[in-house]
């Protein structure tokens, strides 16, 4: 029995998987969805009390945390991560922690730009987060536009939203949110797009799996066009799932060597090992 670690982004807590999450133990693979420091309190309690010490807790910290988790199990575990969570899981693997990984809409490393150039990265980041204090600090959740808030309503999604550390965010322009591209011993790793994410959009995961390309470590891209970056939790979250459990399975029997023949993998499976980025599906180039 493989042991499946799932790791939340940011905002959020490890409710956010509470669909996505047990179809993976229903499938006979334990479970384990741990917060991030000090985000292990009801939402209620977070809201009105957040956690002082969240402030010092920036990228290091968060990678350092799911390192002793991933330490104290018998095996090593695939990891699955959404959005900032997908960032944290690229940083482990690359350090040699995990047997897989899998990211979701995963906020990109340092190096590819989610917003462009790196000078509109510092803007937006400034515009979201502010100066006054850019390494500490507690942000209270941001709220959804209207856009946002009519499609949550009309797909019947919970936001569970809480209290987030300012400093993950200037963080990812410096090193501790860099990986090595071309790192050869890293594991197997899918990253997944979702066509209408507007928090990180397709042309963002195609960045990132491009540079991962100069590696000759699996690595593979699927990409889901009706999917928005609530993908784990809104409706069609079950055939994403589906996805990622095939991968997975396909990476436990296969190991780190090359792509088997199952038939439950579909086309949008890319190996590297050379440049097949040709092959991602049009408009998306």
């Amino acid at each position: 029995m493989s042991t499946v670690i799932f790791i939340h982004g940011a905002w959020v807590t490890p409710r956010c998987w509470r669909y996505f999450a047990p179809l993976f133990a229903d499938k006979g693979h334990r479970t384990l969805l741990p917060a991030w420091p000090f985000k292990d309190r009801e939402v209620s309690k977070q809201l009105r009390h957040p956690d002082p010490r969240l402030a010092e807790v920036g990228i290091p910290e968060i990678v350092a945390h799911f390192k002793e988790i991933i330490r104290s199990q018998s095996n090593p575990p695939v990891l699955i991560g959404h959005s900032f969570g997908g960032l944290i899981v690229q940083l482990l693997l690359d350090q040699g922690y995990g047997a897989a990984g899998i990211v979701l809409s995963s906020v990109p490393p340092r190096g590819v730009s989610a917003f462009g150039s790196p000078t509109r990265a510092i803007r937006k980041l400034w515009k979201l987060f502010g100066a006054t204090s850019p390494w500490r600090g507690i942000l209270h959740p941001p709220q959804p536009d209207a856009r946002e808030w009519a499609v949550h309503q009309a797909q019947g999604i919970e936001m569970h939203l809480v209290p987030e550390s300012r400093r993950i965010f200037w963080q990812l322009l410096t090193s501790a949110a860099a990986v090595d591209f071309r790192n050869p011993a890293r594991a197997p790793l899918l990253l997944v797009a979702c066509g209408k994410d507007r928090c990180v959009p397709v042309e963002t995961q195609q960045r990132t799996w491009q540079r991962y390309c100069a590696s000759p470590a699996r690595t593979d891209f699927a990409l889901f066009p009706d999917l928005t970056h609530l993908s784990i939790a809104e409706p069609g979250y079950e055939a994403l799932a589906a996805h990622c459990l095939a991968w997975t399975d396909d990476c436990l029997v296969a190991g780190a060597g090359a792509l088997t023949d199952s038939p439950e993998m579909d086309l949008r499976r890319f190996p590297s090992g050379r440049n097949h980025c040709d092959l991602l599906p049009q408009p998306y180039l």
